[in-house]
């Protein structure tokens, strides 16, 4: 899953709007023949996350004049409970569909709604990969709306790097979950700034439990007194990093993806350096944006990266007012 925080004013949303072609909201043109239905699937609505992804959605239904549906399974089942709410949703002939395109599974319904001439475009994941790969040529030219994570780990290692020591020091990257594509995909970005910076770099695999990962981080830092950073691709490594470090009172800088509560609380008080975060609001609402644009004027939906915002202690103030306002 980005610009200053600063731009994030009723500025920001005028320059956004003028790069996707969009009036104001508030003074967006009404549909002549009412107001049309845009659907928007996801996994889950039983995280903060895809709270945040939700109110992004139905912001952009308001602001742009369009009924709004976010459906979710009851349970996070990943993609094989979004099959069922994406069939649901072709049959009641939307004006467009927004899809968290997660793997292959989804290749089936998301070909269905070209079938049927209904416009789609894609957020939060792109999963093209390997197995992934789509026989429907249609599906890779959608439009995607989200965090490009190999880019975002560059931006995030370029933003960080000034924070470990000038001499080249070894940087320990820990993945909590080592199965997840994407983690890859943030630690080649990662690890493309640290080899032309000339750091060298460990990689450590843990787990989704934070408990379990403060016990292996504390580990690898005893043991090798000459790691001078800590990366976690996700909150379940940095948090736990940040808490050891902070706790054993350690002069080593921690960055990470993604900011919740926990770990804005520990950017708050020094424990984690940085990390961006990849404004999950932004996703639904500019895919919605996205269709809305296709839907009244035509025009074609654009790619949006949305990983590019750096949080430090600098701006943690406003991103802790955004997290509660259900807008990061």
């Amino acid at each position: 899953m980005r610009n200053n925080w600063r731009g994030a004013g009723r500025a920001g949303i005028a320059l956004a709007a003028a790069l996707l072609g969009l009036a104001l909201p508030g003074r967006y043109p009404a549909f002549a023949a009412g107001e049309p239905t845009i659907y928007v699937i996801g996994p889950s609505l039983t995280d903060p996350f895809w709270i945040t992804e939700q109110n992004g959605a139905k912001q952009a239904g308001h602001d742009f004049g369009v009924n709004v549906v976010f459906e979710a399974p009851a349970q996070d089942t990943g993609d094989a409970g979004m099959v069922p709410l994406v069939q649901g949703a072709i049959a009641t002939k939307p004006a467009g569909i927004a899809i968290d395109y997660v793997s292959k599974t989804m290749e089936r319904v998301a070909s269905a709604a070209l079938d049927a001439g209904i416009p789609v475009v894609l957020y939060n994941n792109d999963r093209f990969e390997g197995a992934n790969a789509p026989n429907d040529k249609r599906i890779p030219g959608l439009a995607f709306v989200g965090q490009d994570e190999s880019i975002s780990g560059a931006i995030l290692a370029k933003a960080w790097l000034p924070n470990l020591p000038p001499k080249p020091c070894k940087v320990l990257i820990v993945n909590p979950f080592p199965t997840a594509f994407v983690l890859t995909l943030r630690a080649d970005g990662v690890k493309r700034v640290l080899d032309a910076a000339h750091y060298p770099y460990a990689d450590l695999a843990a787990t989704g439990d934070e408990g379990q990962n403060l016990s292996l981080i504390g580990a690898a830092l005893q043991a090798d007194k000459g790691i001078c950073g800590v990366v976690g691709l996700g909150d379940p490594a940095a948090n736990p990093a940040g808490r050891y470090i902070g706790q054993n009172h350690l002069k080593i800088p921690v960055a990470t993806f993604d900011v919740g509560a926990e770990t804005a609380a520990l950017i708050k008080n020094g424990w984690i350096t940085m990390a961006i975060n990849q404004q999950p609001f932004l996703q639904t609402y500019f895919a919605v944006a996205n269709l809305v644009n296709e839907i009244k004027y035509n025009l074609t939906p654009v790619n949006v990266n949305t990983g590019t915002s750096i949080v430090t202690d600098k701006n943690i103030d406003t991103v802790q007012a955004c997290i509660k306002a259900g807008r990061c």
